[in-house]
């Protein structure tokens, strides 16, 4: 189930930045993360392999986390940013 959002490679290899605000994430992110995409409201950010959600997530991705001043940005591939709109104003992240 993980390559159901399939794309071509360059649209999987284009780049588009979220910014997430420091305060909202307990740990500190490593640079390297793993991005999940669970269904088509929910992604989850990982650390570490989740073996339990990679059974389950329709596509897996490692992706670039990058801490400036109180905000992370991650990069996302452009084809799943915008699978979930996250440029309309109503996007948002939740805290677990």
């Amino acid at each position: 189930m993980l390559n159901l959002l399939k794309g071509s490679k360059m649209e999987l290899t284009e780049k588009v930045s979220i910014k997430i605000d420091k305060s909202l994430i307990p740990i500190t992110l490593p640079e390297r993360l793993i991005l999940y995409m669970i269904d088509s409201s929910h992604l989850l950010l990982a650390v570490e392999p989740l073996r339990d959600v990679e059974a389950k997530a329709l596509s897996k991705n490692d992706v670039k986390a990058k801490l400036d001043r109180n905000e992370y940005s991650i990069e996302l591939p452009k084809k799943i940013y915008d699978f979930y709109h996250m440029d309309e104003a109503g996007s948002h992240v939740e805290r677990w």
